[in-house]
């Protein structure tokens, strides 16, 4: 079993020797194609311990430096057999496949090989049913340790991930529909982030493409319409095509798509609003009514850029990319009525539509990099990033009552969002480890101006400016016999500024200097049985800073009844997580504890004393605490393949709410003894002609999220059929059925202490969708710019 502590350390970092013997070679599998990320290892003869080790590049060579005279090569790759090798220079190596069975049943097609990192856990995509999934997001969605639910998909337990593909930070979600199943080797779970993230990155999935090479022209295209069962009008089409061109060490890429994007709502809603008047008599405010909300948008991407490997170990590129809003139409109309200490005072409807403003809203962003290795040891990634971002809408909202009086509100909001970053990373081998250590600056600036007429709101016009520099270090080294170690700190100093120029007695500026450490161990549990346990423990420190758009006093007017404001006292939330992770066969258990200090919360309070309410965001002075705990099953049956996720989601959340009913004015709520229970079962049937079938559903109870009461069951229930098509497999015809049941929505209730909601929802969620890609002579880009400052990216 000294082959599985291998394979983690290898995971990890090359292992240092002293320079004396200087091999090189060439992976490759049983067709003669390269096998990139192959592990390379040098083993003493004398006692099987690692000397050294490489991964291979992306056309399968190495080249070990070693001191080593007289060992044994083991070459070891996941879904691969593991080849013992004299080493030989300039030797090519041809690994033959590893097919599993389970309980005596041959397995045609296999569910994706999991298993643990130094990291995360990672699952192995290709050769398995998940490698015909269709989009990178389908693969995501089936993948352990990720959840797709009502807001899209999540790591379990630890929320929105960063998502890398190739080492660079995807920034486009629709990247991800562009990316085919097909095209990816594996899928890596980070929910322990080292020092070299952002302090704000709580997990992270890094993708890994399969490398085509070969030099010439290459292109894909992939194209789908989705169409709502229950809305005429909520149809999402989507088209995208990327080409590639690839001579000797440049490679030139880009890509152009379409989206077209709909959803739509219907709730009714009751909201119950307590206050003291200012002659001291107690007041209470009903609102109840439906809610119809309608969004027709659509949107134009672009990207472009150019890899060149100047000479082996050393590349550098560049890359661009952009996006525009082509329409944006949000329709809302809602029906309240209005009751003073149980008197109907009002009968209120509100029809509002808001479109883009004068000025198109767009974003643009650009990365420059180099990536390579200094005296063959020495490894550095520099890259240089920009991003900017424009929008402008308008508001028209027309109240009509039956009661009282009718209004006209109209509002004009335009931001502006600029972003400059710079990261350095420089990784050493020390001892049987390898030191990594770096910086990055990122320096942003964003303006929000707002103006509202029809009502007496003021005008806002502030400006918003945060720098944040940070430094990192960490260490990971494999312990014969023990385990893999790793550590790293992370030390960030923001200063942050908010300037409003309308009120400058809104005005506030802060600095903060945090320190984030990180902790971990993976190692084997029966290394010498025939089925090991791999176990992973880990610890860190993260932080949460809210979006720019949540740091504005400016506010916003939603109806008569409700106000929008952010909050430019907020704090940053500071969390504590600890994990834990274990591997047998197909078994994968998982435990994680968080705790947030200054949890951010969406709060609703009275604002006067004739019923309207402001909503905004605040920190809350109680620790919030959470637990997940889920177990994955992945066995195979001869075509029959399974993927069950089960798990809970306990938390234990105390707030001091206002409450003008209660002597003291606060009241203690609690939101600790429902916890959320999910499912994921996902059963996928591969036979022979290039048939796929699947059945798929997700489950979640009713239960508490922070502040919010999920009071039904969640259920979506999918079903797919997909044929691939000529000899190559280029062509792939996809048809799938989402949210069968009409259950995929989640209904809530609240209580802030002086005012309370309950909701309904359903969700314009039932939907079929066909696809078509068709790939040739595809060659995945080179690129390897990682991109600096990806928090401030994803806040504006």
């Amino acid at each position: 079993m000294k082959r599985l502590i291998v394979l983690l350390m290898l995971a990890v970092a090359s292992l240092p020797a002293l320079a004396k013997d200087d091999w090189k070679g060439k992976v490759v599998d049983e067709k003669g194609e390269p096998v990139p990320y192959a592990n390379v290892a040098v083993l003493s003869k004398a006692d099987s311990t690692v000397v050294c080790g490489v991964v291979t590049q992306e056309d399968g060579t190495f080249n070990i430096v070693t001191s080593e005279t007289d060992g044994i090569m083991m070459v070891a790759m996941l879904g691969y057999k593991t080849v013992y090798v004299a080493p030989v220079d300039g030797a090519v190596i041809t690994l033959s496949d590893d097919t599993q069975t389970l309980e005596g049943a041959v397995a045609s097609a296999v569910m994706p090989k999991t298993k643990l990192t130094g990291e995360g856990l990672q699952t192995n995509v290709r050769g398995s049913v998940l490698e015909n999934a269709g989009s990178a997001n389908d693969v995501l969605a089936k993948t352990p340790g990720l959840i797709k639910g009502q807001n899209g998909l999540e790591v379990i337990g630890k929320g929105s991930p960063m998502v890398y593909i190739n080492g660079r930070r995807v920034s486009d979600a629709s990247e991800l529909d562009r990316l085919q199943s097909n095209e990816i080797q594996s899928v890596e779970v980070i929910t322990n982030p080292g020092a070299q993230y952002d302090a704000t990155v709580r997990a992270v999935v890094r993708i890994r493409t399969i490398r085509r090479q070969g030099d010439g022209f290459g292109f894909d295209l992939n194209a789908s319409d989705a169409q709502s069962l229950r809305w005429v009008r909520g149809n999402d089409p989507f088209g995208a095509i990327n080409v590639n061109y690839r001579t000797g060490g440049v490679d030139i890429f880009g890509g152009i798509n379409y989206a077209g994007n709909t959803s739509r709502q219907k709730s009714y809603l009751e909201k119950q609003t307590f206050g003291i008047k200012s002659d001291g008599a107690d007041w209470l405010f009903e609102n109840k009514g439906t809610l119809l909300n309608e969004y027709i948008g659509s949107s134009l991407y672009g990207n472009a850029g150019v890899n060149w490997q100047m000479a082996d170990n050393h590349f550098l590129g560049g890359k661009v990319e952009w996006g525009r809003h082509l329409t944006y139409n949000v329709h809302t109309e809602v029906n309240d009525n209005v009751f003073e200490n149980g008197t109907l005072i009002d009968r209120l409807t509100t029809v509002s539509d808001d479109t883009m403003g004068d000025r198109i809203p767009y974003n643009l962003g650009a990365n420059l990099y180099y990536n390579g290795l200094v005296a063959g040891k020495l490894g550095v990634d520099v890259n240089l990033d920009y991003y900017g971002t424009d929008d402008s809408s308008k508001s028209v909202s027309k109240e009509s009552s039956e009661m009282t009086h009718d209004a006209a509100i109209s509002s004009v909001s335009d931001n502006t969002g600029r972003m400059y970053a710079a990261k350095a990373v420089l990784s050493y081998p020390i001892w049987k480890g390898q030191l990594q250590a770096g910086t990055e600056e990122t320096f942003s600036r964003r303006t929000d101006n707002y103006k509202v007429d029809g009502i007496d709101i003021p005008a806002s016009k502030a400006a918003i400016i945060e720098d944040n520099i940070a430094g990192f270090a960490s260490y990971g080294c494999l312990v014969p016999g023990v385990g893999q170690f790793s550590a790293g700190v992370r030390y960030e100093y923001v200063h942050y500024a908010y300037e409003d120029a309308v009120t400058p007695a809104n005005n506030l500026s802060r600095n903060y200097g945090n320190w984030f450490p990180n902790v971990s161990y993976t190692g084997v549990i029966g290394a010498n049985t025939q089925n090991p346990v791999q176990v992973m423990l880990n610890y860190s420190t993260k932080t949460s800073r809210p979006h720019y758009g949540n740091l504005s006093s400016a506010i916003r007017y939603n109806s008569r009844y409700i106000w929008q404001s952010g909050n430019a006292q907020l704090q940053p939330e500071l969390s504590h997580n600890l994990g834990f992770t274990a591997v047998w066969k197909f078994i994968a258990v998982m435990l994680d504890y968080n705790r947030t200090d200054d949890a951010i919360v969406t709060w609703s309070s009275p604002y006067g004393d004739e019923g309207v309410v402001l909503v905004k965001p605040r920190n809350i002075e109680t620790p919030f605490r959470m637990m997940s705990a889920y177990v994955n099953l992945t066995p195979t049956v001869g075509p029959w393949n399974m993927n069950y996720t089960v798990g809970v989601l306990p938390q234990w959340f105390t707030i001091n709410a206002p409450d003008p009913r209660e002597a003291s004015g606060v009241r203690v709520t609690t939101f600790n003894d429902k916890p959320i229970f999910f499912g994921q079962l996902f059963n996928t049937f591969t036979v022979k002609g290039g048939w796929q079938f699947e059945l798929g559903s997700v489950l979640m109870s009713p239960g508490y999220s922070r502040n919010l009461y999920m009071t039904n069951w969640f259920i979506n229930l999918t079903v797919a059929v997909q044929k691939t098509l000529l000899r190559d497999g280029s062509l792939v015809l996809r048809l799938e059925g989402e949210d069968l049941t009409r259950n995929a929505y989640f209904n809530a209730n609240s209580d802030f202490g002086s005012h309370t909601i309950m909701q309904t929802n359903l969700l314009d969620t039932q939907k079929v969708k066909l696809s078509i890609r068709y790939s040739f002579n595809t060659a995945q880009s080179k690129y390897r710019g990682t991109g600096a400052g990806a928090d401030s990216k994803a806040r504006m």
